[in-house]
């Protein structure tokens, strides 16, 4: 997944993001750069998630 798709379609949005296997990382897409995607998430407290985006094999957005 290239870094410019993503700033132009999903930063702001709350995302799924699937690497292969069995986990998924679910958060707000809030910055991608240099090649990391970081996911801000707010379960108990607020945290951060750092993926490196040449692992991601597919996004997409929640829908509400």
């Amino acid at each position: 997944m290239k870094q410019e798709f993503i700033e132009k379609y999903y930063l702001g949005k709350e995302v799924e993001i699937d690497i292969g296997g069995r986990n998924t990382y679910r958060g707000i897409a809030a910055e991608c750069k240099d090649g990391v995607l970081s996911l801000k998430w707010n379960i108990k407290e607020e945290g951060y998630t750092h993926i490196n985006i040449e692992s991601i094999a597919a996004m997409w957005k929640i829908l509400k």
